[in-house]
């Protein structure tokens, strides 16, 4: 890669075709794909809509067997999508939110039972995602765009409401946010009803060494899984994806540079970039 290295995914006023074919194209492989009842909370977010739907802590992705169909959304609609979820060039409170959602589904930094939402719709709200793990813990997540010792303050401060509004104690609270800076004192707790807990740190964080860029085509060969690098950061992100969305065993990953690209090269060589031995807890 060194020298050659394949363009990254543009931001959105840098493509050239910006057509609603050309970004449902890319939309559809955003991974994972939201379900019917996923969707709709997605959009009014991002879009930063009133509507009448139900406020306050929603559970989404019980109906994670019924994909949604993309191919309604108008090109205003895509246009988000694509800056939130593909170029990620929107970085606020909203689209970290969201990001971190998609994130939590697949992942094994958490043992995930359920996720609840908070779907206030306020900005300055304190805790935005709730979830349960298997292990029973409760998790509170709260998400800024930059993290600094002001908004890090006032952001456990909300959390602090949110305890006393909702009656919901939480075994953890996780900031979660697109940059940090170095003054943020994750090492002193701070008192939650009546108890201490000491608040963790998430941060969107992009691997340089990452053997993939997000333009490309990750084939996991002898499964159905072709997806689209810029769904991912590193290689622990796509090796959960496959763990969480394979039967495991012998694991190879391919890809295919500059797959997405508007300058992509007809003639590409496919690239092995992992191979190793996957095992289950089921197997």
């Amino acid at each position: 890669m060194d020298g050659e290295k394949i363009m990254d995914v543009q931001y959105l006023n840098l493509l050239q075709d910006t057509s609603k074919k050309r970004l449902l194209y890319l939309v559809e492989y955003i991974s994972p794909i939201f379900s019917k009842d996923e969707l709709p909370k997605v959009l009014e977010e991002i879009e930063g809509k009133s509507s009448k739907s139900k406020k306050g802590l929603v559970e989404l992705g019980k109906n994670s067997g019924t994909n949604a169909d993309l191919s309604k959304l108008s090109l205003d609609q895509l246009k988000l999508m694509y800056q939130v979820f593909i170029s990620k060039e929107i970085n606020d409170k909203t689209a970290i939110k969201w990001r971190l959602y998609q994130f939590l589904k697949y992942s094994r930094f958490i043992d995930v039972k359920k996720i609840q939402v908070n779907m206030v719709g306020d900005i300055k709200q304190g805790v935005d995602l709730v979830v349960e793990t298997l292990e029973k813990k409760t998790i509170f997540f709260t998400c800024v765009d930059i993290l600094e010792l002001k908004n890090y303050k006032n952001a456990l401060t909300e959390v602090i409401k949110f305890v006393k509004e909702q009656k919901i104690k939480p075994d953890r609270v996780i900031v979660a946010a697109n940059k940090t800076y170095r003054n943020i004192p994750l090492d002193q707790p701070f008192k939650l009803d009546k108890e201490e807990i000491t608040p963790e740190l998430w941060v969107e964080l992009i691997d340089d060494s990452c053997p993939f860029n997000g333009v490309d085509m990750l084939v996991v060969e002898n499964t159905e899984l072709n997806l689209a690098g810029f769904n991912f950061t590193n290689m622990e992100d796509i090796l959960d994806y496959i763990y969480q969305n394979s039967e495991g065993g012998q694991v190879s990953i391919v890809k295919q540079p500059g797959f997405f690209s508007e300058y992509k090269s007809d003639e590409s060589e496919r690239q092995l970039i992992w191979k190793g031995i996957m095992l289950k807890k089921n197997i």
